[in-house]
């Protein structure tokens, strides 16, 4: 590569990044983490696909096989500080990587339905998958915690994965209804009431694995955090698409 190259590569990458801090996902209801750590670190992401000319299908793929590596190891190894530095790292890196793709198709004036279905069926096996491996490992290497552990685990997966669901089907019904007023976010202490529903956090939790009893008891109440989390927002959305019908019905009748 020449020199002019590389400078023709590196004023591409700073015009790209100026390009998405204008072009971002909306701030509302974002969580924490995600908003002040992983978008940040997925748009240089994002911005250095772009300059290697990479698509967001591409690094949608490349985000999920970073995660999966970091899930299967989770599962296969030990727990050791050396071990959890280096699932958290992965799983960290992964959720950076899954940020970009969405910005990289944003910087190309949008993405693709099938992209999108690609991203969203990525994302399932992973939220999923998580899940099963903390029980897994449990199994392996704490049996004689005894079986609450894996109870917990258990729990997690089916809030994790219900979660998921709601809110892609939330999404698609919403598109039905695109004259209704938007749902109000709460914000300000919400957002950090949500920390527990970030998936950066769980991730970060995972540091903790080596100490068993104390992870298994913080990942219990990041669990019961998330069901009431589940809970909530499925009363108010409930609330909100049942307003619509009821808007709906009325501007139908004569």
């Amino acid at each position: 590569m020449t020199q002019e190259s590389v400078g023709e590569s590196q004023a591409g990458f700073a015009a790209d990044l100026a390009r998405l801090k204008n072009h971002q996902k909306s701030r509302k209801g974002a969580p924490l983490y995600s908003l002040y750590i992983n978008r940040p670190i997925g748009r240089y992401i994002a911005a250095a696909a772009a300059t290697f000319g990479m698509t967001p299908n591409q690094v949608s793929i490349i985000s999920a096989f970073i995660s999966w590596t970091a899930i299967v190891l989770a599962a296969a190894l030990r727990p050791t500080p050396a071990t959890a530095a280096l699932v958290v790292a992965l799983l960290l890196l992964g959720y950076a990587v899954d940020s970009a793709d969405g910005q990289l198709a944003r910087l190309r004036s949008g993405g693709s339905l099938a992209g999108e279905w690609l991203d969203h069926c990525l994302d399932v096996v992973k939220v999923s998958a998580l899940h099963l491996a903390v029980l897994i490992s449990a199994q392996r290497f704490d049996a004689d915690l005894g079986a609450w552990p894996q109870v917990a685990a258990f729990a997690f997966e089916l809030v994790a994965v219900t979660g998921f669901f709601t809110f892609i089907l939330t999404e698609q019904l919403r598109r039905r209804a695109p004259t209704a007023p938007a749902p109000t976010s709460p914000g300000g202490m919400w957002r950090v009431l949500m920390l527990p529903t970030d998936w950066g956090v769980q991730c970060l939790w995972l540091i903790v694995r080596p100490a068993s009893t104390l992870f298994f008891v913080g990942y219990g109440a990041l669990a019961a955090a998330n069901g009431v989390h589940l809970v909530a927002t499925t009363v108010r959305r409930w609330r909100w698409f049942r307003d619509v019908d009821r808007r709906e019905e009325g501007m139908a009748l004569p």
